[in-house]
């Protein structure tokens, strides 16, 4: 798919309602905006708190009793291993 969209005097641009649709977005919704190696913009759909806290919370569930509490670079470990873990299931 391919569209066109200008950009305002305010820097607005406006996604085309079928790439709305299919990427699912929603009015109000944040979304992030990343320039890539080839100079293209990359949008992606921004993370609201709820989002984050959920993922957040299922990635918690994943860490062994015994490693909670853990700081640093120790916690981070285990998250992200926690979060492969939920990745490749």
């Amino acid at each position: 798919m391919k569209y066109t969209s200008t950009i305002t005097s305010k820097g607005t641009i406006t996604i085309a309602a079928p790439l709305r649709k299919l990427l699912g977005f929603k009015a109000g919704q944040k979304v992030s905006l990343t320039l890539n190696q080839n100079r293209q913009v990359v949008i992606g759909s921004g993370t609201t708190i709820a989002d984050f806290e959920k993922v957040r919370n299922e990635i918690v569930k994943k860490i062994p009793n015994h490693k909670k509490g853990l700081a640093g670079q120790a916690l981070k470990e285990a998250a992200a291993k926690a979060w492969v873990a939920d990745f490749n299931e």
